[in-house]
């Protein structure tokens, strides 16, 4: 029998025992030609061999030729949307995700297409990601078709962080629905996109700064960091004696240049915020 009729015939593996092992074993040293022979057969099986295919995968793609893993990539994508189960096709995607990078562009446009609009949000987020890491302007135009469809939660970050200010303020109070306040009480990176979000519309939304300068004064003052802008020294004394608990308030102080001139205008600084050294 040759390795690879035995590996399509391999029993079900349900735990990581010795079948797992011989399993993991054999299939690691397999190189594409042997891989691409048993992509079909392994995602329709148990989660342990879908995983070791991808593990395989993930570990050689960089090594392998364009051409191998395009072939790799036709057949897996063909097959996705016929596989039995969700978790069956979550196993495609991801190895379609991690051949992403070594395939034809005109692959990778096929795959961003596919996943945008696919009814999976995994599919959809993994984009997002990519996008995110590889963002050029060429991409506003898909996004905000696909933001006009989905609405995705997903997106937010890379919306916030790249798209332009146009459209920030086009959809700014749909956007700003993703920062419920009760969340951001217990959610400090959700928080920080606000505050974000923020700054870029800072001039076109006074009355929004205004209010988080007096609800959430912190918030404020990364706004101001973030801009590279300084606040009133009197203000900000103010401020870290209300807070001088806060673990940022000090850092970020520092990186706006204000320690100088919070010290100058008030040398007894250190005393009214009842900080002790040892002697």
């Amino acid at each position: 029998m040759s390795i690879i009729k035995f590996i399509r015939k391999f029993p079900e593996i349900n735990k990581k025992d010795d079948k797992y092992y011989l399993y993991f074993g054999i299939v690691s040293s397999f190189d594409v030609d042997q891989i691409f022979s048993i992509v079909e057969d392994c995602l329709e099986q148990d989660i342990f061999k879908r995983k070791i295919l991808l593990n395989r995968i993930t570990n050689m793609v960089h090594k392998w030729s364009t051409k191998d893993n395009n072939n790799i990539f036709n057949k897996v994508f063909g097959l996705k949307d016929s596989l039995s189960s969700y978790f069956k096709k979550e196993s495609a995607s991801k190895i379609l995700i991690a051949l992403f990078p070594y395939i034809s562009r005109n692959n990778q446009n096929r795959l961003i297409k596919d996943f945008l609009y696919s009814k999976y949000k995994n599919n959809r987020k993994r984009i997002y990601n990519y996008f995110y890491k590889n963002w050029s302007s060429k991409f506003e135009k898909i996004i905000k078709k696909v933001w006009s469809i989905f609405r995705d939660e997903e997106s937010i970050g890379l919306i916030v962080e790249k798209m332009p200010n146009v459209f920030l303020l086009k959809y700014f109070d749909e956007i700003s629905n993703y920062f419920n306040e009760e969340e951001l009480e217990y959610d400090f990176s959700r928080k920080i996109l606000r505050n974000k979000f923020y700054a870029r519309l800072y001039d076109k939304i006074p009355l929004e700064i205004q209010k988080l300068r007096n609800t959430d004064p912190i918030s404020f003052i990364f706004i101001k960091k973030y801009r590279k802008e300084k606040i009133d020294i009197s203000w900000a004394i103010k401020i870290y004696k209300q807070f001088s608990q806060s673990r940022f308030l000090a850092r970020w102080y520092s990186e706006m240049g204000l320690w100088e001139d919070i010290l100058k205008k008030n040398p007894k600084f250190l005393s009214e915020i009842k900080i002790s050294f040892d002697k």
